[in-house]
């Protein structure tokens, strides 16, 4: 089932069914936090780690200069834990809802310009997606403790 996600943004897979309304109980202006999970082939960290920092980090890295995206960062479990069952975790905070659409509507142009070997690019994101076993995204939402 996962196997099919390249066919998908690899930016925002799972994102786009949320859409704008998503983020109406929020402020516009509140930053969003959007979590991704990846699970992967048994051996497989090394080869995803490197595959997405080399063609996806330089997008967020982008998006971070253009103001959308305000920070990413990359997590792995220090001990072991068997559910949830994941191996890396991405914390992507966005300025608020209106940033995240945009970048997603600003991915393809972005990709474009960082990587004019296309199919080099699409054939490596292939990998990516093929050393991915299961992968899933939160959005989260802030609740106030007061």
């Amino acid at each position: 089932m996962n196997r099919l996600i390249p066919l998908a943004g690899p930016l925002f897979l799972g994102l786009a069914a949320i859409g704008v309304s998503a983020g109406a109980e929020q402020p516009a202006a509140a930053p969003v936090t959007v979590e991704n999970y990846y699970k992967l082939i048994p051996g497989g960290t090394s080869e995803w780690k490197a595959l997405y920092v080399k063609n996806h980090y330089p997008i967020l890295q982008q998006l971070i200069k253009e103001g959308l995206l305000k920070s990413v960062n990359l997590y792995e479990r220090r001990f072991h834990a068997a559910k949830p069952a994941w191996d890396y975790k991405i914390v992507l905070v966005f300025r608020d809802w209106q940033a995240m659409e945009e970048a997603r509507s600003r991915e393809p142009e972005i990709i474009a310009s960082l990587y004019p070997n296309k199919e080099l690019h699409e054939r490596d994101e292939r990998r990516r997606w093929e050393v991915t076993l299961e992968h899933w995204d939160d959005v989260l939402s802030a609740v106030p403790l007061e």
